[in-house]
């Protein structure tokens, strides 16, 4: 199930912040998308840490923001690189987006695994039932580990020759 035109939100606009002050106290930043052809889909926080390892800098464990204005707002738990104070997304969005906004997350001390892969909004009761819905299919969706998501995931390099792929795995119940 998709939603038709969530994107980055192209302003903040009142919605876009106070959602995002629930996520956190810092001010949201739109980063730029600049991944490496080894990048691996929905492996951010794999993709910073070896990029940490090739060019030094640090990670910023928050969430990516994807919004349908005065509709919908989703938060997408999400990793990003930083070096010298420049913010960069080294992961992919397999709808193409070159640019991100990001929301630092307000409990640093969070483990990235322990935090919720995904925080809805519905803004209509349309949205708000979409919400409820993508809440009960992902209850299903299987996380593997590292290893299997750096050997299973398509690289930016295969993504950019048009290879495509789910970014989760759905389980059935047993």
């Amino acid at each position: 199930m998709q939603l038709k035109g969530l994107t980055t939100p192209e302003t903040i606009d009142q919605k876009v912040a106070s959602f995002c002050r629930r996520l956190s106290t810092q001010t949201p930043l739109y980063v730029n998308v600049e991944p490496e052809m080894w990048s691996r889909q929905s492996t951010c926080d794999m993709n910073v840490q070896k990029l940490i390892e090739q060019i030094g800098g640090s990670q910023v464990t928050g969430y990516k923001i994807w919004y349908l204005k005065n509709k919908y707002i989703e938060a997408e738990r999400h990793v990003i690189h930083t070096l010298n104070d420049v913010f960069r997304d080294p992961t992919f969005n397999t709808d193409g987006e070159t640019t991100v906004l990001f929301a630092p997350d307000k409990d640093a001390a969070t483990a990235y695994d322990a935090r919720p892969m995904k925080i809805r909004e519905g803004f209509t009761q349309r949205s708000r039932l979409f919400a409820q819905v993508r809440d009960q299919e992902e209850s299903f969706a299987v996380r593997p580990s590292n290893e299997e998501s750096w050997d299973r995931m398509l690289t930016y390099e295969q993504w950019l020759a048009g290879e495509r792929m789910a970014n989760m795995w759905l389980q059935p119940v047993s």
